[in-house]
């Protein structure tokens, strides 16, 4: 039963995300951004996540994953509130702020007091069974919610034509999140088995541990690695997908295809992780992130050559299924080498590099996007995941002689 609860709650939390997936940069030019404002705009909320990931995983092992989450739909209420309303770039910005410490603070919280409630009922044995249902969740749920949300802006135009073009998806958002915290508040409960009462270590005890062994363990590292240049990646999609895909579009009425696009990509993202799954068991899950990693820079590359709209979105599906497929030896890997008691400071540690990596990748886009062009910023990331698989199976080979010596 308390499965079935996380389930539904961890579900809506990611539709809500999604809401805004095919949409946010289009939302955010509404309201007054241009391309390369845009730019920096993102970046200071990755900026915001980076100065506020690291403590929010900590304060969720500490005080509690249950209320670090709630406090995460607060912010999350506050971000669509401050966008919605806002009439100037400074509230918009402001907006951004509240989006990035949402995005912080649920980063690691519920994720863990899911995982540890599974380890508690089931062992460490089936985690890759775990980290399958958190991915397919969570791709169900944002590709639910992208559908949804490219749509929106239609019905809002035809409907209620006195809003914004994209304020219905943003109203949507405060309603729903409303919902997840009521249902939160009430039906999930929170055990302390991840550490005694009379074992809790201080704030600073915490921190020390928590980075005493991200050191100390290659796995990890190589883990974080490919995290900051998948963060990079990321950052340079999901800003300039959404423009390039309608510049590639002969019609202007054909926009609602942006919420299909972005349910299809999510979808095959939750694909990917259920195929993985299927074949995690038969395989090495660090030779596999490996090979999925470097199948997933090469689909980058096809994905920027592409001047045709059926080629581009068939190469950016893909990419995104050995993206969703590359998910799972990399959560099994991590999840296997973190113990509960931090595993929510880590899990956020890993949030807190992919957001560095956007942080840097907003940045230089930002300065890039008026040198060259779109493609040639996707380029770049591909040359850096392609670095990152070399960095980490250099590590990977290095621990593993380790091990053997030992």
């Amino acid at each position: 039963m308390r499965l079935n609860i996380y389930s539904l709650v961890f579900l809506l939390n990611s539709y809500i995300s999604g809401i805004l997936i095919p949409i946010l940069s289009l939302l955010l030019m509404e309201k007054g951004l241009s391309l390369s404002t845009l730019s920096i705009t993102m970046g200071i909320y990755s900026l915001i996540v980076i100065v506020f990931e690291l403590p929010s995983g900590i304060m969720s092992d500490v005080i509690g994953r249950k209320r670090t989450f709630c406090i995460s739909l607060i912010a999350s209420i506050l971000s669509s509130l401050f966008i919605l309303f806002g009439n100037h770039t400074s509230l918009v910005v402001i907006g951004i702020v509240f989006y990035g410490l949402s995005r912080a603070i649920s980063s690691g919280s519920f994720d863990a007091l899911f995982i540890d409630s599974y380890i508690e009922n089931f062992g460490c044995e089936r985690l890759n069974n775990i980290t399958t249902r958190l991915s397919v969740l969570d791709s169900l749920g944002l590709s639910a919610g992208a559908l949804s949300g490219g749509f929106l802006p239609v019905y809002s135009s035809q409907l209620l034509p006195s809003l914004g073009v994209y304020d219905l998806n943003l109203i949507i958002k405060i309603i729903l999140s409303l919902i997840v915290f009521i249902l939160v508040m009430t039906l999930v409960s929170e055990s302390n088995n991840t550490q005694p009462k009379e074992d809790k270590t201080s704030l600073k005890e915490h921190i020390i541990t928590s980075f005493s062994f991200v050191k100390n363990n290659k796995a990890v590292i190589c883990i974080f690695i490919s995290v900051l240049s998948t963060g990079y990646f990321l950052s340079s999609f999901e800003t300039y997908w959404q423009p390039h895909f309608l510049s590639l579009i002969p019609y202007n009425d054909l926009s609602f295809l942006l919420g299909i696009m972005a349910f299809l990509y999510l979808g095959v993202v939750m694909i990917g992780s259920i195929i993985s799954n299927k074949i995690i068991n038969n395989y090495n899950p660090k030779k596999m992130y490996l090979l999925l990693r470097l199948i997933l820079a090469i689909f980058i590359i096809l994905t920027a050559l592409q001047r045709n709209i059926i080629l581009f979105s068939l190469c950016y599906i893909c990419m995104y299924f050995i993206f969703g497929m590359a998910n799972i030896p990399e959560g099994v890997i991590l999840n296997s080498e973190t113990p509960n008691r931090i595993r929510a400071s880590i899990l956020s540690v890993s949030s807190l590099t992919a957001q560095t990596g956007m942080l840097f990748g907003s940045i230089i886009n930002s300065i890039g996007i008026n040198i060259v062009k779109i493609p040639v910023i996707w380029g770049i990331s591909a040359i850096l995941i392609i670095i990152s698989v070399l960095l980490t199976t250099k590590l990977f080979l290095s621990d593993h002689e380790t091990h053997l010596t030992n």
